[in-house]
């Protein structure tokens, strides 16, 4: 856990490290739908800064599971849980992107981010119920786009999670990949 932390206070101090001192500026603000692998949302994203933005989320995702090796045999659950986050993103060589002619609309760029958020009760399951409860994700993101709707975003970070029911904490691995559309 120490290791975590250790990592997660490297990334907060890489945001202002990479701060830029520049003019060039994010989006004022935007509304976008997303579809991601097993999921589906709409995010929110508000500049508070010229080169940070606060994105907020709501969406529902779909837990897919198979067990091999239970008393009962093999089978496969899913689960349709709602979750809402909210989440600080730094971008970092926005104005460097801009100066060489790059793609920088609907904030095309890198960032870092610290995301926290809530799962609620499953709306449909079957096997396992999924946990509810709290996670927190510090990240590192890309954002890009094609044409003037279209986004695509990638997002690898650690979540830490904790489980409602159990009182206890875990922290896996945390991966997004997501196919936006802007609205606006």
């Amino acid at each position: 856990m120490k290791f975590h932390l250790c990592w997660l206070l490297a990334c907060l101090t890489c945001n202002y490290l990479f701060a830029q001192d520049s003019t060039a500026s994010l989006k004022a603000r935007q509304l976008k739908g997303n579809l991601t692998f097993l999921g589906a949302g709409l995010n929110y994203e508000q500049r508070i800064y010229n080169s940070a933005t606060v994105n907020l989320e709501a969406q529902i995702s779909t837990s897919l599971g198979y067990s091999g090796n239970d008393y009962n045999g093999s089978h496969w659950s899913y689960a349709l849980t709602p979750m809402f986050s909210a989440e600080f993103r730094q971008y970092y060589n926005f104005a460097r992107r801009q100066a060489k002619g790059k793609n920088s609309r609907n904030n095309a760029g890198n960032f870092f981010s610290f995301t926290g958020g809530f799962r609620t009760e499953s709306l449909a399951y079957s096997g396992a119920d999924p946990e509810t409860g709290i996670m927190l994700i510090p990240a590192w993101g890309i954002q890009r786009n094609w044409g003037k709707r279209i986004s695509f975003e990638g997002r690898f970070g650690w979540e830490f999670s904790k489980d409602n029911r159990e009182n206890s904490w875990e922290d896996i691995p945390n991966i997004r990949l997501s196919v936006g559309y802007v609205i606006f």
